[in-house]
């Protein structure tokens, strides 16, 4: 509701939303509580609330900052348009909502990045439009955005065969048999991927080696895997899979702790960057960034200082990821 609220006042999606002042920087526990919901009022003390209830004394109201990334509007569309469904029954006028903004977002995103110069940063905004596109034939049935998908879909393949198959896998089940026949060679390929990770490390997992630990990427990783099985068993084999949840719970290097909070072999770790960090504690479910590389030849994740974002932040998205995950997992085991 914030995000659909955000997309239709401003216009588009805000880069970010941060503490206006040092002293709100330190808040914990439920991010609810962040601010008391209510505009500053310099004329009011400390505290103070107006007569009418509708401000307050209190220096706690979040900065937004407007500048417009057509890339960032292309997530958004993407996640309007998904979202879309699953309200469908629940809150019918949010669904409708979210749908009109992902329809605006992408048609308005689309145009300016199309504008922007060859060379420019911008216009590398990943697979968002591919997927973008998809989720929206989902959700409507209109055969605009199924041609738009496929148009997309096989040149950003070509590119990044990576970081694009899993938007392909997903558009298996909304397509006909010819699309899957297409996909196959491209699975094909990102089987190889998968060989050579063998031999890159003993895990067999893409291990991060940037200056954020690479949890996401494995669980991405994992997803993959499972939705490439489910597709094509007689390329990838289910057995992938498990290299996930092994490097997940237990199984990589600096110790043996599971990066899932509650879950795991040995032991959960038990500090996590989250709400709570100030207790050195967790948040069940919350999924680590996990493994931080350091160079030359040392990785490491410190289970006893929770302030490391790095290697301890639990988010949104990651937990989000580790769910869609344990989804596919578990259907893959069935």
């Amino acid at each position: 509701m914030n995000l659909v609220a955000q997309s239709e006042i401003i216009g588009h999606m805000a880069q970010t939303l941060s503490n206006s002042v040092l002293y709100n920087y330190h808040h914990l526990g439920d991010a609810a509580s962040l601010t008391d919901g209510l505009p500053y009022n310099p004329d009011l003390g400390p505290y103070e609330v107006a007569a009418d209830g509708l401000s307050s004394g209190v220096k706690d109201d979040m900065w937004a900052f407007t500048s417009r990334n057509p890339g960032l509007d292309l997530r958004a569309a993407n996640m309007f348009a998904a979202v879309s469904r699953a309200l469908k029954g629940y809150n019918d006028d949010l669904s409708a909502r979210a749908l009109v903004q992902s329809k605006r977002l992408l048609k308005e995103a689309t145009e300016l990045l199309a504008n922007l110069p060859q060379d420019n940063p911008g216009r590398r905004f990943g697979a968002a439009d591919v997927s973008t596109n998809l989720q929206l034939y989902i959700s409507t049935g209109e055969q605009q955005y199924a041609a738009k998908f496929q148009e997309l879909l096989w040149p950003a393949l070509e590119r990044n065969l990576n970081f694009v198959i899993l938007t392909a896998l997903e558009g298996i089940p909304h397509m006909d048999e010819t699309y899957k026949a297409k996909l196959r060679p491209y699975v094909v390929k990102y089987k190889e991927y998968i060989d050579g990770l063998e031999k890159d490390n003993p895990y067999g997992v893409p291990i991060g080696l940037g200056n954020w630990a690479g949890s996401g990427a494995v669980v991405n990783f994992g997803t993959t895997v499972c939705f490439a099985n489910k597709h094509f068993p007689d390329i990838v084999d289910d057995s992938h899979a498990f290299k996930t949840t092994n490097w997940l719970y237990g199984c990589h290097p600096y110790h043996n702790y599971s990066l899932v909070a509650t879950l795991g072999a040995t032991r959960p770790k038990e500090v996590f960057y989250g709400n709570n960090r100030a207790d050195f504690s967790f948040i069940p479910g919350n999924v680590a960034p996990g493994i931080l590389f350091r160079q030359p030849d040392h990785f490491e994740n410190y289970d006893d200082w929770p302030f490391l974002w790095g290697q301890n932040e639990g988010t949104i998205g990651g937990n989000t990821s580790y769910l869609i995950f344990g989804s596919a997992f578990k259907n893959l085991i069935k």
